[in-house]
């Protein structure tokens, strides 16, 4: 486990190439008890990460040497990494819908289930075939990527982002600047229950959701270094953010068009689609992910 690591004894001074700093990264991920199904991939990331060399460059590149510089980037990240801080933290981002997506301690790490959302709500928007300026609401922007994957794909869409975290608004508005969406996207400082505006065509969120008992049996990646308040469901039983948000979305949206989705965890999908028609939004349907899992409920105003 990682609390066997010395980190002051990590050092990748002596490693002649790069493929012997692979290796010793794959042991400290290992010793540190990160699963071991994961090691390999991460010990390549972190290996791109301080080479600049992709997969394809590396395999010529094995027995190179491995420079000073990139030694002492590789010890700083694995003297975090052993501790089991997230690779996204360590290395400065991570990856959603094919962007590199900048995130920081503090800021909820982007997750490829989230993904199935963002697709989702970019497909309905852009079935609307409205060519006039299109809106949305996104409640708990987090890094910015799904509105910033968003903007990428419908040009004529404006988007308003709320979130209670500054580290998180900072790190949104990073990351529309790096994407070159930064005009189209409007972000605010706020409990999203306050918001006063409102004619969105459509409201998303990835809320948080994990039901307390559970939260504490994750991987300490998640329970010590994630920030809880985007991760931990509200109420006795998880569901109050939904309950809020229902709503609070009806009045905001644009009848016939506009519509909420949102993100659900495991065995969430009948409470969570009984929360919306009880709202008032008498159009809801789940939908499932990649895995077939029931991932998103979208709800509309008939």
């Amino acid at each position: 486990m990682s609390s066997e690591i010395e980190t002051d004894s990590i050092s990748f001074a002596d490693c002649r190439t790069i493929r012997e700093a692979r290796e010793r990264i794959v042991k400290l991920l290992r010793d540190a008890g990160i699963e071991r199904v994961e090691v390999r991939r991460e010990a390549d990331l972190i290996v791109e990460h301080v080479t600049r060399l992709n997969a394809a460059e590396r395999e010529l590149k094995w027995d190179e040497t491995l420079d000073s510089t990139a030694c002492q980037e590789l010890e700083t990240i694995l003297k975090r990494r052993v501790k089991r801080e997230p690779l996204q933290y360590c290395l400065g981002y991570g990856w959603f819908m094919g962007m590199r997506i900048a995130v920081q301690p503090g800021v909820f790490i982007p997750r490829t289930d989230t993904e199935t959302l963002c697709e989702l709500t970019t497909k309905r928007l852009a079935a609307m075939g409205i060519a006039s300026e299109l809106r949305v609401l996104e409640v708990g922007v987090g890094s910015g990527c799904i509105s910033v994957a968003m903007l990428r794909e419908i040009p004529n869409l404006q988007v308003v982002g709320v979130d209670l975290s500054q580290d998180a608004l900072d790190t949104a508005r990073l990351n529309a600047r790096t994407y070159d969406v930064s005009s189209r996207l409007t972000l605010s400082k706020c409990d999203f229950r306050e918001f006063l505006l409102s004619g969105f065509h459509a409201i998303v969120s990835n809320p948080p959701y994990i039901p307390k008992p559970t939260f504490d049996t994750l991987e300490p990646e998640v329970r010590e270094f994630e920030p809880s308040a985007a991760l931990i469901g509200w109420g006795e039983d998880g569901l109050d953010f939904y309950r809020q948000f229902a709503k609070f979305a009806l009045p905001k949206l644009l009848p016939p068009f506009g519509f909420a989705a949102v993100e659900i965890g495991d065995g969430q999908a009948d409470a969570v689609v009984k929360i919306m028609r009880s709202a008032g939004l008498n159009r809801v349907e789940c939908v499932a992910d990649i895995n077939g899992l029931p991932r998103v409920v979208v709800a509309a105003i008939a």
